[in-house]
């Protein structure tokens, strides 16, 4: 079933839909139409039997009503009594009136009675209604006559006359004394049947059959075709056997049976007041005749039907899978990625109209939801989505889709914009560390200076100390000259150990925005991450729309490219900023180097300071002091000695950390214009 086409199975659909019904309706009309028809006909039968035998039965009665009525006549009662005490002889004259009462009777009856007798209790015909012609006549023996001396009247022995030859029946009856106790003989009646025949003969069941007569021992009383009257029994026949039984319990009743390969129905009908039964006989195929005809009417205006159906449904099935064929046609060019399929059927007010209708909102649908991805795709962020329904799954992805990457590029667009600002600041902190760098190494320099004039002059000093005999004289002027390069010194000193500090607060301010930057590079990385992830979805999503999600998939894809982009800037400046920060950390250390270093230089100049204002105080005693002085002096070289080397290694430290600030510009220059870069990326979205 799967392999037939819709127009196929509405064909058979409808078929089976209608020959169901037809068949099951044939079938039950054929069975139910049979069965009454052959029911009404073994109705009609049972009544046709019936009939005839309720017509011989009140013959019969006529007959018994008859025979009584002569029983009754008092010629019959006063011969019949005088020929039973007195003998035959003595009533002569009572016998001829009764015989003339006979002759009367019968010739009243006409042609219906064949002869009247009155018998003796000996069984002798004593009178008879032919004057005498049946007289002497011995009856003893005769079972209707020895029913009647019983006191019954009967009718239905049938005999075949002696005189005449003929099938002839007998009703009998007896005779009272006139008092009515003892029977005295009895009224026998003789006639024909051939009214009955001829009656009977008159019958025609259908075209075939015909009525005949069984009494009760199945012996044929009267029959049509059949000549060999009461020497035939059905019970000697073949075939007879269910007809026979019926016969036997004298019911009205149907028996079918076969009779020289030819299937008969009889109706069996009994008459109450002889035994007999009337057989009404129809070949079964004749009897069944109606039925079959009105089965072969009902099979041929089903099948007519079925074909007119077969027609009728054949248009249908046409006129729904052509419209529908058209609409796969569609279905197929919309699968392919056509949107300019035009859908016809639109008129039709049906299922299929509906259908059409659909799919020309469903081809809207898609035509919109192409021009949204194009915009999308050329970086349009503002379009609108409106989603068919909450249903409307692709709508739904492209409202979402839509305002999460709004929401991801406006993110994008301020973290740019924090990490422009931020490079900027960078910039303007690293230009001013390098310019501060700069006069460091400068003040450095000329601290180095400063004191190499002051080892010079420590050394003039000591020269003077080992003659300060001599130069007793000059020692004040030496001693304020010694004093003031000291305060220079001095100030120098706080100066270094100023810029030293400010050197050192630049480096914590830019270790501090070195931080800061790795934080908004682990946003700007968090965020391509984010925009990676959902430029999967949008893959994901834009595959299961198949065709229609390609403009979709090229955004994802560039949304996608945009992010491997900012990561891999964001990894560039993370090493970047970690050489930087390398190089902040060596800046703190020499800084702090060269702050200890200029603290003990300070804590030096301070103590030469002391010990020169001492000499100033005791100049009066420099003579007395001359050792002392010495070796404040040798004291005072050799701390010189190590201001000047610690001087060296601030000037190294102050070049280094110049060296690594140039870089420091160098990367903060590069992060700059990678903030300017996904500037000018971002503006590429409109949101």
């Amino acid at each position: 079933m799967k392999q037939l086409k819709l127009g196929t199975k509405l064909l058979m659909g409808g078929l089976l839909v209608l020959a169901i019904p037809v068949i099951i309706i044939g079938i039950v009309s054929v069975y139910e139409s049979s069965r009454s028809i052959s029911q009404m006909g073994k109705d009609d039968m049972l009544n046709i039997a019936g009939s005839l035998a309720a017509a011989l039965d009140i013959g019969m009665n006529e007959q018994i009503v008859t025979v009584r009525n002569i029983s009754y006549t008092n010629s019959v009662i006063i011969a019949a009594e005088k020929v039973a005490k007195h003998g035959e002889k003595s009533g002569q004259n009572e016998i001829l009136l009764a015989q003339r009462e006979l002759t009367k009777m019968k010739e009243a009856e006409g042609d219906r009675l064949s002869s009247m007798t009155l018998v003796g209790k000996n069984g002798i015909v004593y009178a008879s209604s032919d004057n005498g012609k049946f007289k002497g006549l011995n009856l003893a023996g005769r079972d209707y006559l020895d029913k009647a001396f019983k006191g019954t009247p009967n009718v239905g022995s049938v005999v075949i006359s002696r005189a005449t030859g003929r099938v002839i029946c007998t009703a009998a009856c007896p005779i009272y004394d006139p008092q009515g106790k003892e029977i005295t003989g009895a009224v026998v009646m003789a006639m024909e049947l051939k009214f009955f025949s001829d009656m009977l003969d008159k019958i025609k069941i259908g075209k075939t059959g015909y009525a005949y007569i069984l009494d009760q021992k199945g012996i044929y009383v009267h029959h049509p075709v059949k000549e060999n009257i009461l020497k035939i029994n059905i019970n000697d026949i073949k075939g007879l056997e269910p007809l026979a039984k019926i016969v036997a319990q004298g019911k009205s009743n149907i028996a079918e049976y076969e009779n020289k390969g030819i299937g008969k129905l009889a109706a069996v009908a009994p008459i109450p007041s002889t035994g007999w039964s009337v057989v009404g006989s129809i070949p079964t195929d004749e009897l069944y005749a109606p039925a079959r005809f009105t089965r072969n009417m009902i099979v041929s205006v089903g099948v007519i039907f079925l074909i007119l159906a077969s027609v009728f449904f054949f248009f249908f099935a046409r006129s729904i899978s052509r419209p529908l064929i058209h609409l796969v046609g569609a279905a197929g060019k919309i699968a392919g990625g056509d949107m300019t399929v035009a859908v016809t059927s639109e008129n039709r007010q049906d299922e299929i109209g509906d259908l059409a209708r659909a799919f020309s909102g469903m081809i809207r649908s898609l035509k919109d939801k192409a021009q949204i991805a194009q915009k999308i795709a050329g970086g349009d962020l503002t379009v609108e989505v409106t989603p068919l329904s909450e249903a409307d799954a692709l709508g739904n992805a492209f409202s979402t889709m839509v305002v999460k990457l709004r929401e991801q590029i406006q993110e994008i667009v301020e973290g740019v914009n924090v990490l422009a600002s931020s490079g900027s600041e960078i910039m303007a902190s690293v230009s001013q560390l390098t310019s501060g760098a700069a006069e460091t190494s400068t003040a450095v320099s000329e601290t180095t200076t400063t004191v190499e004039e002051v080892k010079q002059t420590t050394d003039v000093s000591s020269q003077k100390a080992k003659h300060v005999s001599e130069l007793g004289r000059k020692s004040v002027e030496i001693s304020q000259t010694g004093l003031k390069s000291i305060e220079d010194t001095i100030q120098g000193m706080n100066r270094i150990k100023e810029q030293v500090e400010s050197i050192a607060d630049m480096v914590v301010r830019l270790s501090e925005q070195s931080q800061a930057i790795g934080e908004i590079i682990a946003t700007v990385n968090d965020l391509a991450e984010q925009s990676n992830l959902l430029a999967v979805n949008a893959s994901i999503e834009a595959a299961k729309a198949g065709e229609q999600g390609k403009g979709f998939a090229v955004v994802a894809q560039e949304i996608r490219s945009l992010a491997a982009q900012s990561k891999q800037a964001t990894t560039q400046v993370r090493n970047i900023l970690f050489d930087v920060q390398k190089a902040i950390s060596s800046a703190v250390m020499a800084t702090e180097l060269g702050s200890k270093a200029v603290e003990a230089g300070v804590r030096l100049s301070t103590q030469a300071g002391e010990a020169i204002d001492g000499l100033a105080e005791s100049v009066n005693e420099a003579t007395n002091a001359s050792i002392q002085i010495a070796a404040s002096s040798q004291q005072q070289l050799v701390g010189m000695d190590q201001v000047v080397s610690a001087m060296e290694n601030i000037r190294e430290a102050a070049l280094q950390m110049a060296s690594s600030t140039k870089q420091t510009e160098t990367s903060a220059h590069d992060l700059h214009n990678l903030g300017q870069r996904l500037q000018e990326i971002v503006k590429f979205y409109r949101v």
